[in-house]
């Protein structure tokens, strides 16, 4: 799962800072309150690449982390990995609304002895980026995205069941273009790296 995450305005990684610029400046065009640093919820507006409409590159765009389900009406703002291809909700992103979610690091919390111990995880060696998709809605200015999850590496099993799908920097592009299966890229990527907490 992943319930919050956390940009630090301050990451040495120049990547993930230019995107986190550039949707900082989407954003104060559009006039939208982007959370660009500090700790990210659902519900905030945040930073999340994807293709733009041009020449399908990926930019930086603002989102809304989480929407209400149509017929649940509940938040939704994590999505599994493993059965997403078979939602309706999601027919349209599975190729088309693929996007990542820029961050320093994301956030799990353990019980132990009745209380919750907070704990900061990114991969080892890599930035972190968390593959999600998005939807849109004529009703809403912006676009909405879910992160998608998949069971734990053993890295961090104790902590959590679950964590967020992380795609390696060098396949930000493999991961976003619609000509290559999801299923297939969610295979290839979910081993590339393990977790570390920070």
């Amino acid at each position: 799962m992943c319930g919050r995450y956390y940009v630090a305005e301050n990451d040495p990684d120049i990547i993930l800072a230019e995107y986190i610029a550039e949707a900082q400046k989407r954003a104060e065009i559009m006039k939208v309150p982007l959370v660009a640093f500090g700790e990210v919820r659902p519900t905030n507006i945040a930073a999340v690449i994807a293709p733009n409409s041009r020449d399908r590159r990926p930019a930086a765009f603002p989102m809304k982390w989480g929407f209400i389900h149509p017929l649940r009406g509940m938040l939704v703002f994590n999505t599994r990995s493993e059965t997403a291809a078979e939602k309706p909700l999601f027919v349209t992103s599975i190729d088309d609304r693929r996007c990542l979610i820029p961050a320093s690091c994301y956030y799990e919390w353990q019980k132990a002895d009745g209380r919750k111990i907070k704990y900061a995880i990114k991969p080892k060696d890599e930035p972190l980026f968390m593959a999600g998709l998005y939807i849109r809605s004529s009703k809403e200015q912006l676009p909405s995205f879910s992160i998608l999850t998949m069971d734990a590496d053993d890295s961090i099993k104790a902590i959590h069941a679950r964590m967020p799908v992380m795609i390696p920097r060098d396949r930000i592009s493999v991961w976003l273009s619609p000509e290559n299966p999801y299923n297939e890229v969610i295979r290839e990527t979910v081993s590339a790296f393990e977790s570390a907490i920070v």
